[in-house]
């Protein structure tokens, strides 16, 4: 199989798609017959084959660039849903991204909408996102969802941060494409998590827009691993993006109404105990907020739930996840 180049338009679009897919062939023509249908037609779609197996994505995707020029195909060695997107955001010539995968869909007028509001959007928005309907698979059942709207800051900050607390499906926004370029886009090392790694990072300097209006289809089928609640390799993105996420933030950002040591620790002892409520527990960076309170405010109390902590994980990673790996977190 040969990577089809993508010839430079002289014209560049206002918008490029990007399409990461491996080995699926099941929703991909509805997921290109729902942009093919969009009333917004100022777009590219990027389809970043990420080293299927066989032949069958790259002869879906040739028939259909051959029906349309906007749409391009491009074959890469198997890296990854992150390494995919961010090869897709180099090939990218719009001034907007749209990211959307495979077995997903944008709804006719998507697109209109999206592009609308980030125009018109204050000028330090440089991402929008709306509303999006979930459907399950196996049921056949729609179900509309309706996402959370920004918080201030610093709540906005731990949006990004909590599992479950993400409020941007990559399907249902968009953004600008040389801000993502400024922060680094995806983060290959990240094999699942990645778009809400990338958004954490976002939140820290531009603003986001929410839009009351439905712009997608979002499918949820079984063939989607990093949703499963006991996932090791997902566990340990979100170990590493909490702490990465908590080393970046200084603390009058996280608790600016914490001025005192013994209120900051107070409010690092709340915090780690959510994390260590959570599914996928962020484990090592639950430790490194305890450690950081005892600290600040020493507490025997505190000193002993760490200390029967450490010699729980081992045997809850094992039972959960089968394997006991952890991050590494240097000392103070």
């Amino acid at each position: 199989m040969t990577a089809a180049r993508k010839i430079s338009n002289p014209e560049p679009p206002l918008v490029s798609i990007i399409t990461p897919i491996y080995n699926r062939t099941d929703y991909f023509n509805e997921t290109i017959e729902s942009v093919l249908a969009q009333t917004f037609t100022d777009w590219e779609l990027l389809i970043i084959d990420d080293g299927s197996e066989t032949d069958e994505n790259r002869i879906i995707a040739e028939e259909y660039c051959k029906r349309d020029k906007r749409i391009h195909y491009t074959y890469r060695p198997h890296a990854g849903t992150s390494a995919a997107r961010h090869h897709g955001i180099a090939l990218a010539e719009g001034k907007y991204l749209g990211f959307l995968d495979s077995d997903d869909r944008y709804l006719p007028q998507g697109l209109e909408i999206l592009v609308k509001t980030l125009q018109s959007s204050e000028e330090n928005v440089k991402m929008v996102y709306g509303d999006f309907i979930k459907y399950f698979q196996s049921e056949n059942r729609y179900h509309p969802t309706r996402t959370t709207p920004p918080q201030p800051r610093p709540g906005l900050y731990f949006q990004f941060l909590i599992p479950g607390g993400n409020p941007v499906a990559p399907c249902a926004c968009l953004t600008e494409r040389s801000v993502i370029n400024s922060i680094g886009g995806f983060d290959t090392s990240f094999k699942t998590i990645e778009d809400r790694e990338l958004w954490s990072r976002f939140v820290r300097i531009h603003d986001i827009a929410h839009i009351p209006e439905r712009v997608a289809i979002y499918r949820k089928h079984e063939n989607q691993k990093t949703h499963a609640q006991f996932n090791p390799v997902r566990r340990l993105d979100n170990d590493r993006h909490a702490f990465r996420f908590f080393s970046a933030l200084p603390m009058n950002e996280w608790f600016p109404n914490a001025t005192s040591s013994s209120a900051q620790a107070k409010a690092l002892d709340q915090l780690a105990l959510k994390l260590l409520n959570r599914h996928n527990t962020p484990f090592d960076t639950a430790l490194h907020l305890l450690r950081l309170a005892e600290h600040k405010s020493p507490s025997l109390n505190r000193q002993t739930f760490m200390d029967n902590l450490e010699k729980k994980i081992p045997l809850i990673l094992q039972n959960q996840y089968g394997c006991t790996d952890r991050i590494s977190i240097p000392e103070f």
